[in-house]
C-alpha cells in the first residue's frame, strides 16, 4: 500500500500548485491614429501604408484573442486534472487506514488498488493528449502571428480552408499510403486538406506536381504546394513555413520552407 501511496502521490505532484493567468497573457493594441508620413507622401501611398497597418492590427487582434483561449484551456485542463488525480489520492489514503480482518475484505481492498492505479493511469494520459492538443494550436498560432498580409489567401477562399484544415491535423501521425482522417503521408494531407475546400487533388506526389500551375519562390503563398524534391510535397501556409507529413516516425508539423523549391498553385 505505501508503494500506490507514493505513485499515486507522485502522479498528483505533477499537477501541484494552483496556476492562475495573471491579467491578460498579450498587452492591449491601441487603434491605429493618424501618423505623420514622409514628406511628401502622396494620400495614395498614405492609404496603403493605413491599410497594411490595418491589415497587421486586425491579425495581431485575432492571434491575441486565440492565444488567451488556449492558455485558458491549458489552465482549466491543470485544474481538472489535479482535482481528478487529487480524488484517486484521497481514495487511497482512506483505504490505508482499513486493517483487513477477513478475505473478502482484503479481496475488496486489492481491487480497490488496481483500479486506483488504473484511474491514475487514465488521468496522466488523458493530460497528456490535452496538453499536446495545445501544443499543436499554439504551434499553428505560432505560423499565423508571423504571416503577412501579402502572404495569406483571401478570408474564406479555398486556399484558407485547405491551410487551416491541414493546420488542424498537426500531431497526428504519418503512414505511408494514409489519406486521412486521422493518419496521411505526404501527399495524404495535401489532397485530403484540399478536398476539405472542395478541391480535388491527384492522389500521389509525383502527379501532385502536374496540378495546378507553377509559381515562383518569391511569389508564393498559403495554400500552395511545395515540392522539395519529386518525392515530397508540403503545404504552404505564409511566413516562409509549410505544414507536412514528412516521413515515417514523425508527425504532422510545422517546418521551415527551403530555398529550392518547385511550387504549383491548384486552380
Amino acid at each position: 500500500m505505501t508503494a500506490d501511496l507514493d505513485i499515486l502521490s507522485r502522479a498528483h505532484a505533477l499537477f501541484s500548485g494552483g496556476i492562475e493567468p495573471r491579467g491578460s497573457a498579450v498587452a492591449a493594441v491601441s487603434p491605429i491614429g493618424p501618423a505623420a508620413g514622409p514628406a511628401g507622401a502622396t494620400v495614395a501611398g498614405y492609404r496603403d501604408q493605413a491599410g497594411t497597418r490595418r491589415a497587421h492590427l486586425e491579425l495581431t487582434r485575432g492571434v491575441d484573442a486565440e492565444l488567451m483561449r488556449i492558455i485558458s484551456r491549458a489552465y482549466q485542463d491543470h485544474r481538472e486534472a489535479r482535482r481528478g488525480t487529487g480524488a484517486v489520492l484521497a481514495a487511497a489514503r482512506a483505504d490505508a487506514l482499513l486493517m483487513p480482518d477477513n478475505p473478502i475484505v482484503a479481496r475488496e481492498l486489492l481491487r480497490r488498488r488496481v483500479y486506483r492505479l488504473r484511474a491514475q493511469r487514465a488521468h496522466l494520459l488523458a493530460a497528456r493528449r490535452r496538453g499536446r492538443s495545445s501544443r499543436a494550436a499554439l504551434r499553428a498560432l505560432r505560423y499565423r502571428s508571423g504571416v503577412r498580409s501579402r502572404d495569406r489567401p483571401g478570408r474564406g477562399s479555398r486556399a484558407e480552408r485547405a491551410v487551416r484544415a491541414a493546420l488542424s491535423k498537426l500531431g497526428r501521425p504519418y503512414v505511408w499510403g494514409a489519406t486521412g482522417p486521422d493518419r496521411f503521408d505526404c501527399s495524404g494531407l495535401v489532397q485530403w486538406a484540399y478536398a476539405q475546400a472542395g478541391v480535388p487533388l491527384h492522389r500521389t506526389t509525383y502527379e501532385q506536381i502536374h496540378d495546378g500551375i507553377p509559381v515562383a519562390r518569391s511569389g508564393v503563398r498559403a495554400g500552395d504546394l511545395v515540392f522539395p524534391h519529386a518525392g515530397h510535397v508540403q503545404l504552404a501556409i505564409g511566413g516562409d513555413l509549410v505544414v507536412e507529413a514528412p516521413h515515417a516516425g514523425a508527425t504532422v508539423q510545422i517546418s521551415r520552407m527551403g530555398q529550392d523549391v518547385a511550387i504549383r498553385r491548384p486552380l
